[in-house]
């Protein structure tokens, strides 16, 4: 299974919680890292945990330089946000496909019919984001040219067809289309990725890509026993002591699984000061 991750240092840690989840249910895995920011040591250091704690290999593939002048924001602060747009052509030429995850997902169970799909002519296999539908995302869609039929899809899980998506769109035309809509780009690569895929994508079930946010709708029964992919969207993440949802019970039981019993102490000891300071105010 060949899979596509694209981060900067700040998610190195829930990387390594995602990739672990992942290999609960998967056991041959090439991990290829997009990478811009990332030290020496940090990608070693992530090697080391994919050996010794998934049984992966590492693929570190440098993309420093692209993107160098793309809209962000205060959120979206690194261009490692669109580096997933690369794939198809700074990854091994002989992969027909690769998994992309983003680093705020929680494997929960097998994905291998969603990898194994037919794309029946598609350039990627992609999920419906749960907001397509509401006025706000309507909206947003006009302004990138979409019509309010398209679905928009959420980009934190894609199937990429490298070959077909390589030969059907030159990465001078995903530069040139940045540029063109430089000024309504909200949630940036998702937004080009949904303009690029517009009539070339492949829609999947919910399972494949269950988005919590907003929380309250959710219980964790209903997760579990559902979704293959929980997708934590939205801010703040599970690992923030700001977070006020119900889920975090999974990421901390894979991190905690997963080696990183010093971390969840730190979140609960942060966390609880936070409840200590509302208290005492």
């Amino acid at each position: 299974m060949n899979i596509l991750i694209s981060i900067c240092e700040s998610f190195l840690t829930p990387a390594k919680v995602m990739l672990y989840s992942l290999s609960r249910f998967h056991y041959d895995i090439d991990v290829y890292l997009l990478f811009g920011s990332l030290t020496k040591e940090e990608i070693g250091d992530l090697e080391f945990f994919l050996i010794n704690k998934c049984n992966a290999r590492l693929h570190p593939v440098c993309a420093l330089g692209f993107f160098s002048n793309v809209p962000l924001s205060s959120r979206y602060k690194k261009p490692e946000l669109y580096y997933r747009l690369l794939a198809p052509y700074l990854l091994p030429p002989e992969l027909d496909r690769a998994l992309y995850l983003d680093a705020d997902v929680i494997i929960n169970g097998s994905l291998e019919e969603f990898y194994n799909q037919n794309f029946e002519g598609s350039y990627a296999a992609a999920v419906k984001d749960r907001f397509d539908g509401f006025d706000k995302v309507v909206t947003h869609k006009t302004k990138l040219g979409l019509d309010k039929e398209d679905v928009y899809f959420n980009s934190g899980v894609m199937l990429f067809n490298l070959g077909l998506f390589r030969e059907m769109i030159k990465l001078e035309d995903i530069m040139a289309l940045i540029e063109e809509k430089r000024e309504v780009l909200r949630y940036f690569d998702q937004d080009v990725l949904n303009c690029l895929l517009k009539e070339h994508k492949k829609l999947c079930g919910s399972e494949y890509n269950t988005q919590t946010y907003p929380f309250d709708q959710y219980s964790l029964s209903d997760i579990t026993a559902s979704a293959a992919v929980i997708h934590y969207t939205g801010i703040p993440k599970p690992w923030d002591p700001e977070y006020d949802g119900t889920l975090d019970y999974v990421y901390w039981k894979n991190a905690l699984n997963a080696g990183f019993a010093d971390d969840y102490l730190d979140y609960w000891e942060k966390k609880c000061g936070q409840c200590q300071s509302k208290t005492n105010g």
